[in-house]
C-alpha cells in the first residue's frame, strides 16, 4: 500500500505544480490586448491543460479515489504513464512565457494599486504588463517561436494519450462490474479528464462488495485479455500475416480461426494490428469483429525511415488504425473507431493528426465528423508544421479551405520545412485567385512572411500575375516591402523575371521606382540584365528568395 501511496502522492505534487503553471501562463496570456489569432487559442489550449490538471488535481486528493487506486493495482500502474506528460507539460508551458517574456512592455494606463503602503504611506503601483497588437505580429512571424508552440502540441498530444488511456481503462472496468463484457461499449468518445472519469469511477464501486483478503484486487474482472497460446516472433508475424489475408478477403472465418491461437493485437514486421490493416480497407464488419474482440484501439504502428511501398515515412510512422481510416476516407469505419473511444488527435510520430489525413484526401464528410469530435482543426505536423488548411490550399480544395475557416483555422501559420510558407504563400504561389480572395476576407496577413521575409506580393510580382498583386494590393499589402538577404521589393521580382507587365502594375499602384537593393540596383537596372542573360537572374516563382533557387520539390 504505500507503494501506491507513493504513486498517488508523486502524481498528485506534480499535477499541483503543473495546475499553478498553467494558471500563471494562462493569466500571463491575459494580459495581452488585442492579441492575434495564435496567441488567442494557445490561451484557449493553456486553459485547457489547467482544467484538466486542476480536475486530476482534485480527485487525487480525495479519499474515496485513492482508496479505489488503493484496491487495484491497474489503476496505479496506468496512474505512473502520467509521471513523464505531467513533467514535459509543465516544462513546455514555461518555456513559452520565456518566449514571450521579453516582447512585454509595461502599459501605464493599467496600473494596479497593492494593499500594502509604502513608507511614505502612500499606496503602491505596481505595473501591469501589456504587449502591443502589432509587437505581437512580428513576435509570431519567427521560426522559433512556432518552434515552441509545435513543442506545446507535443506535449500536449502525449498527455492527451496518456490520460485518455486512464479513462478507456475505468471505463473497461466499469463495464466489467456492469455485465460480463470485457470489452467496452460503442458510444465511448474519447475523452481525456482523468480526473474527472477517476472521480466517477469511485463513486460508482462504492456499494460494490470487496474481497476484503485482498488490499490490490481488481473491481469487477481483470481486464486481461484471455492467455492465447505462446509463439517465437516468426510465428506470430506468419499468424498476423494471415490475419491480413482474411481482412483483405473479407473473410470473417479467417480472420476468427487465426485469432484462435493468437493475440488480436499480434503485429506484423511494422508493426502494423490487425484492426490498423481493417480500418485502410474500410471493412466495417471486420473492424468492428476485432474492436469486439478487444483490439487496442490506438497501437501505434512502428516509426520506420524506409519508403517501401511508396509510403512516406514521415506520414505512417506511429500513426493508428483512425489515421488510416481518415486517409482513406472511409467514413463509417472512422465513427465506429471514435464510438470505441479513439483519439481524435492522436499524433504519429512526425505529428500529423487524423485530420490532417482526411484533408490530405479531401474526405470533407470524414473531417467534418473529426471536428464534431473535437479535433484540433489547427494540428501542425511537427516534422514540416504542415496544418489541414495547407493541405487543403495546397490542393485547391476550395470547399475544404471554406470549412476549415469556418471551423477556426489560424491562417498564418508557418510551415517549418523547407521555405516556411503560410496558406496565403501556397495560394498566390499556385495563382488560384479564389483561394487568395477567400484568405484574405478572413484576413489573412497579406504581408505574412516566408523564408527570406519573401511576402505574397514578391511571390505575385516574380510570376507576372497581376490579378494577384491587384488583389494582395488591395488589401494593404506593402509594395516595397523587402526581403531578408537581397533587400529587394517585389518590383525588384518582377525584373528579375523580365516581367513587364507585373513591372507596369506595380509602378502604376505606386512602387518606389527609385528603391536599390543590396548591390545598389534599381528595378530597371536588374530588368537591363536580365534581358541580356535571363537565367543569372531569374528567381523561382513559388519562392522568389536568393538561397532557396537549387533542389525545388514537387510543392510549390
Amino acid at each position: 500500500m504505500a507503494e501506491v501511496i507513493g504513486t498517488v502522492a508523486a502524481v498528485l505534487q506534480l499535477t499541483q505544480a503543473a495546475a499553478t503553471t498553467a494558471l500563471q501562463v494562462y493569466e500571463f496570456f491575459s494580459v495581452i490586448h488585442n492579441a492575434p489569432q495564435e496567441i488567442s487559442t494557445l490561451s484557449r489550449d493553456v486553459r485547457a491543460f489547467y482544467t484538466l490538471f486542476h480536475n486530476l488535481e482534485t480527485s487525487l486528493g480525495s479519499a474515496g479515489v485513492k482508496a479505489a487506486i488503493d484496491r487495484d493495482v491497474e489503476i496505479e500502474t496506468a496512474l505512473k504513464t502520467l509521471i513523464d506528460p505531467i513533467s514535459n507539460c509543465r516544462a513546455a508551458l514555461s518555456r513559452m512565457k520565456d518566449k514571450l517574456s521579453p516582447h512585454l512592455r509595461a502599459d501605464i494606463s493599467s496600473v494596479q494599486v497593492s494593499k500594502q503602503d509604502s513608507e511614505a504611506g502612500r499606496p503602491i503601483s505596481v505595473e501591469r504588463l501589456r504587449m502591443r497588437s502589432g509587437n505581437v505580429s512580428w513576435f509570431f512571424k519567427r521560426k522559433e517561436v512556432f518552434a515552441s508552440a509545435l513543442e506545446l502540441e507535443r506535449t500536449k498530444a502525449t498527455f492527451g494519450d496518456a490520460m485518455g488511456s486512464i479513462t478507456l481503462l475505468l471505463a473497461l472496468k466499469q463495464s466489467t462490474i456492469k455485465s460480463e463484457s470485457r470489452v467496452i461499449a460503442q458510444n465511448h468518445d474519447f475523452n481525456d479528464d482523468a480526473g474527472s472519469a477517476l472521480s466517477n469511477y469511485a463513486t460508482s464501486i462504492v456499494d460494490v462488495q470487496q474481497d476484503e483478503s485482498s488490499v490490490k484486487k481488481p473491481l469487477g474482472r481483470s481486464i486481461a485479455r484471455t492467455e492465447k497460446p505462446k509463439t517465437d516472433t516468426q510465428t506470430r508475424i506468419k499468424l498476423a500475416r494471415e490475419l491480413k489475408i482474411g481482412i483483405d478477403g473479407n473473410s470473417k472465418f479467417v480472420v476468427k480461426a487465426v485469432l484462435q491461437h493468437v493475440d488480436v493485437d499480434v503485429r506484423g514486421r511494422k508493426g502494423r494490428t490487425a484492426l490498423s490493416h481493417a480500418a485502410e480497407a474500410g471493412n466495417v464488419e471486420i473492424t468492428k469483429l476485432l474492436l469486439e474482440e478487444g483490439a487496442s484501439i490506438s497501437a501505434r504502428q512502428y516509426s520506420v525511415s524506409g519508403w517501401a511501398g511508396g509510403h512516406n515515412p514521415h506520414h505512417c510512422s506511429g500513426i493508428t488504425p483512425l489515421h488510416w481510416a481518415a486517409r482513406k476516407g472511409h467514413k463509417q469505419v472512422v465513427e465506429l473507431l471514435l464510438q470505441y473511444g479513439a483519439n481524435p488527435n492522436a499524433r504519429g510520430t512526425a505529428g500529423r493528426a487524423p485530420i490532417q489525413e482526411a484533408s490530405c484526401g479531401n474526405h470533407i464528410e470524414v473531417v467534418k465528423l473529426l471536428l464534431s469530435k473535437k479535433a484540433d482543426v489547427n494540428a501542425q505536423s511537427y516534422y514540416d508544421g504542415w496544418t489541414s488548411l495547407h493541405e487543403a490550399v495546397f490542393a485547391k480544395r476550395i470547399q475544404l479551405v471554406q470549412l476549415l475557416i469556418a471551423s477556426g483555422a489560424l491562417l498564418n501559420v508557418h510551415l517549418i520545412y523547407p521555405d516556411e510558407k503560410a496558406p496565403l504563400h501556397f495560394a498566390v504561389a499556385l495563382q488560384s485567385l479564389r483561394i487568395t480572395k477567400m484568405l484574405l476576407e478572413a484576413e489573412a496577413d497579406p504581408n505574412v512572411l516566408m523564408v527570406e521575409d519573401i511576402t505574397p506580393l514578391h511571390l505575385a510580382a516574380a510570376a507576372g500575375w497581376i490579378p494577384g498583386i491587384e488583389l494582395l494590393v488591395s488589401f494593404g499589402a506593402d509594395l516595397d516591402a523587402r526581403d531578408t538577404f537581397t533587400h529587394e521589393t517585389p518590383l525588384h521580382k518582377s525584373a528579375r523575371n523580365r516581367q513587364v507587365r507585373a513591372i507596369e502594375k506595380l509602378c502604376g499602384l505606386g512602387a518606389n521606382r527609385e528603391a536599390k537593393n543590396c548591390d545598389g540596383q534599381s528595378y530597371a537596372d536588374i530588368l537591363e540584365c536580365a534581358t541580356e542573360d535571363p537565367k543569372e537572374w531569374a528567381v523561382h516563382n513559388s519562392r522568389a528568395s536568393y538561397f532557396r533557387q537549387q533542389n525545388d520539390s514537387a510543392r510549390p
